[in-house]
């Protein structure tokens, strides 16, 4: 029985052995996955304990997938453009694998929701590691526009800018704001929000944020973040198994994972 897991801190509220379970379960893959906390200043140990327990694979999220980089013997194009690993091999001949599938798991998102990328024109608010996954994500996918709205005037226009701006046609939610336990905080207002077409909030816990339900009440498609958590982790099985996941059915998963949470 082959052994994966995933890294972070916290990770007690990780959904990913639950999500790998259930595509173990759908594929017959014969496996285990466990979570693993581990301090930051400790990273130098993680392959070598990867190798002590018999690991081949290994998820990696916040706020590891940074602090991964220097353990890795390969990146992928992918990962190296993105600089961020989430996905970790660790191949027959013992060298270390590093790629990132939270791009493909965001295009994939997308394209199960409906919403086109090529020609399009998106808002990312927040821009930090996930957010550079979408933007990899909306390169790839020939959007027409990309902007960055922060905090930080030195990363993108302000809210405020934004309030005032023309229409466009996603915006997508990059920051913690709204994950629980701020449940009744979102990143924009109503306002804001009526000037799209479309809303993604990478968040997933809760599964109807606020900026979600605000997105819903002005008429907007509105999609959460346990769709690029499955479609992420369906492609880092595959990376690590080689494993046909065709057959997946992501609506039954999606529907167990929102179940739990």
């Amino acid at each position: 029985m082959e052994h994966y897991g995933v890294i972070g801190r916290p990770i007690g509220h990780s959904l990913s052995p639950l999500l790998h379970r259930l595509i173990y379960e759908q594929t017959g893959y014969r496996a285990e996955y466990s979570r693993f906390d581990v301090d930051p200043a400790r990273m130098e140990g993680v392959i070598p304990a990867m190798r002590a327990l018999g690991l081949r694979g290994l998820n990696v999220t916040s706020p590891h997938k940074l602090h991964i980089l220097p353990y890795i013997d390969e990146l992928s194009p992918t990962a190296a453009t993105i600089g961020a690993v989430n996905t970790v091999l660790i191949r027959e001949d013992g060298t270390v694998y590093g790629d990132n599938t939270d791009s493909y798991g965001f295009a994939h998102t997308l394209s199960h929701g409906g919403i086109a990328t090529q020609g399009g024109r998106f808002v990312l608010c927040g821009y930090a590691g996930a957010g550079k996954a979408v933007v990899h994500a909306l390169e790839q996918g020939g959007a027409k526009e990309i902007v960055i709205a922060s905090t930080d005037p030195e990363k993108g226009i302000s809210y405020e800018e934004l309030k005032r701006s023309e229409p466009r046609d996603v915006i997508i939610n990059c920051t913690p704001v709204g994950m629980t336990p701020n449940v009744e905080e979102s990143v924009v207002d109503g306002d804001t929000l009526a000037l799209f077409s479309a809303a993604v909030d990478l968040i997933y816990h809760p599964p109807e944020t606020k900026f979600m339900r605000l997105a819903a009440e002005r008429g907007l498609k509105a999609l959460n973040g346990l769709w690029m958590l499955i479609y992420q982790g369906i492609r880092s099985f595959e990376i690590w198994t080689g494993c046909d996941t065709a057959g997946i059915d992501v609506d039954k998963i999606y529907d167990t994972l929102r179940g739990e949470l």
